[in-house]
């Protein structure tokens, strides 16, 4: 019996559609963990959609750009050095995924930012019904992205290590 329930929860998350958006310029150390938020973001579903958005102007965030690449996430550059250029492509790329000629719409937003600029996208994510998970770097995340999305949805990248140990928790 505990083998078919379990079994059934699996098939659910399969079936839940995911997306990871990475504003690496905010959370620069996912280059350390990046395995581990892509098995987190498996746990939560089918990871359908896996985008880094980086300024190609610094060679810090080019490497961490090859890194992910190597994970097979998808890299936006934005070279555009004006405030909030990153935040606001990552913005308009995540609502684009919500338009009818886009399938699969995913259920579950795992942002990996911690940045305040993402507060109104995440509470319109939020009033259409969509799970929002945000990882963000000790000492840049936002207390209003904390208060949105909650403590059980709010997790350090730093900690992820520790965070995986413990996976029967989702």
């Amino acid at each position: 019996m505990v083998a078919n329930s379990a079994s059934k929860t699996q098939s659910k998350h399969n079936k839940t559609s995911v997306a990871v958006l990475c504003d690496i310029q905010n959370v620069q150390r996912i280059k350390n963990t990046a395995t581990l938020l892509l098995e987190f973001a498996q746990l939560q579903g089918r990871v359908d959609y896996k985008k880094l958005y980086y300024n190609s102007h610094y060679p810090n965030q080019v490497s961490i750009k090859n890194i992910l690449n190597k994970l097979h996430f998808e890299s936006v550059d934005v070279p555009d050095s004006s405030e909030n250029s990153a935040d606001n492509r990552l913005i308009a790329d995540c609502v684009k995924l919500f338009a009818p000629q886009h399938l699969p719409i995913p259920k579950i937003i795992i942002l990996v930012s911690g940045d305040r600029d993402y507060a109104g996208l995440i509470a319109i994510l939020q009033a259409i019904d969509k799970k929002v998970i945000v990882f963000a770097q000790k000492g840049s995340a936002s207390n209003k992205l904390m208060q949105l999305v909650g403590n059980n949805n709010f997790y350090l990248v730093d900690e992820l290590p520790e965070l995986m140990k413990n996976t029967s928790q989702f």
